[in-house]
């Protein structure tokens, strides 16, 4: 496969590593982890009428958030904190826990350190069925490119430059989607998560309007070696992403860590040339001879590099910005009520809505179990997610 030619300028890589790992771990639980699930469960519940309560356990160090519903998949109980999220099913199946580390945990720990950390917590309550215990159930690998040429070029008009294996459905050949302002594009997917994905999209745009994850901003800055965009908010990083499926990394017999380490390479260029975005020539009309497109064609030749040290913890300020968010709501709440109980705005009735809402919160009887829950729920907002 012909690669674009080489242009330094094009795109600068700012960021490349795991951002979803998602394992099955074949252990037993004992019953008294099983008592305590159920436990903390039945509390989490007690804390809300609308299944969104949650209760702190301790987990050999290990604070995790349980919450009063479980999981798709037939999963019982659903535990978290800020780098992964455990999914425990019944007792009586094999594979019971389900372990995702989440992209912050990930970018700030690695991978190796978060699996560590979530055999220790579990290592007092569970027993392995055999050593050969985990099995790789999702990955998804990245590429943050810096590329202020790429801004310029994307558009609608690129899907009709992608070129897919024969095995891909028409209906995943490339969809383009615009959520942006003016028709400036933000997404565009190759491919199937059943299967295998390959999506590009404005990660700037993602952070601003969905995530929040900007302390990636910083990451990017620290690689590139410089802020490129200023002092201001980043601009321009797009993120290419390969999402390989358990389906797809069992087809090829890459189903526990250590073989999917040793395979990276080989399924990240697999990824690039079956679902690939290409420069269209108006002279051959064969699609598979096109080049492969500047932005495929750079994360082709940094597939091999290694994952980008771990960052550490990080604090975001998400505290504040929640907080403002939730004073609109109340705002907003609060005109509503004023007229809906009186036809038109007044601020005398609002003052006098305000006191009545003081009194109700106050006399509450369970109003100190309801600040309990409130911390619980946020105890650690400041953490990336």
């Amino acid at each position: 496969m012909k690669l674009s030619p080489l242009n330094p300028n094009y795109a600068r890589l700012a960021a490349t590593g795991w951002d979803t790992v998602q394992e099955a771990l074949d252990l037993i639980l004992s019953p008294a982890f099983v008592a305590l699930l159920e436990s903390a469960q039945e509390a989490a519940k007690a804390q809300s009428e609308n299944q969104d309560g949650v209760a702190i356990i301790d987990l050999a160090g290990e604070r995790l958030k349980v919450h009063a519903s479980g999981a798709r998949g037939g999963f019982r109980w659903r535990l978290e904190c800020d780098d992964f999220l455990l999914l425990v099913g019944s007792p009586k199946r094999e594979w019971t826990i389900s372990v995702r580390y989440t992209s912050a945990g990930l970018w700030e720990h690695g991978v190796a350190a978060l699996r560590k950390r979530v055999f220790n917590a579990l290592r007092p309550y569970t027993v392995m069925r055999t050593p050969d215990c985990i099995r790789v159930t999702r990955a998804d690998w990245c590429f943050d490119f810096y590329s202020p040429h790429f801004t310029k070029e994307f558009g609608p008009g690129l899907v009709t430059q992608t070129v897919c294996h024969s095995s891909t459905k028409s209906r995943e050949r490339g969809s383009y989607d615009v959520h942006g302002r003016a028709g400036v594009g933000e997404t565009l997917t190759v491919g199937s998560k059943a299967g295998l994905e390959v999506q590009v999209y404005d990660k700037v745009r993602e952070i601003t309007e969905q995530s929040g994850k900007t302390w990636l901003w910083a990451l990017w800055a620290q690689n590139l070696g410089e802020a490129p965009w200023g002092n201001g908010k980043a601009r321009d990083v797009w993120r290419l992403e390969i999402r390989l499926s358990k389906a797809f990394l069992k087809e090829r017999n890459v189903r526990r860590p250590h073989e999917l380490e040793a395979t990276r390479e080989m399924l990240i260029a697999e990824a690039l040339f079956t679902r690939r975005l290409a420069v269209a020539s108006k002279t051959d009309l064969n699609h598979w001879r096109w080049p492969l497109h500047p932005l495929w064609s750079a994360a082709y030749r940094a597939r091999g590099a290694n994952e980008m040290l771990p960052l550490g913890r990080k604090v975001t300020g998400r505290r504040d910005s929640l907080s403002a968010r939730l004073v609109k709501q109340i705002a907003g709440s609060l005109r509503s009520a004023v007229v809906l109980g009186h036809g038109d705005f007044d601020v005398e009735k609002a003052q006098a809505l305000v006191v009545q809402a003081r009194c109700a919160m106050m006399e509450d009887p369970k109003h100190i179990a309801k600040v309990s829950a409130a911390q619980d729920r946020y105890s650690d907002v400041e953490d990336a997610r």
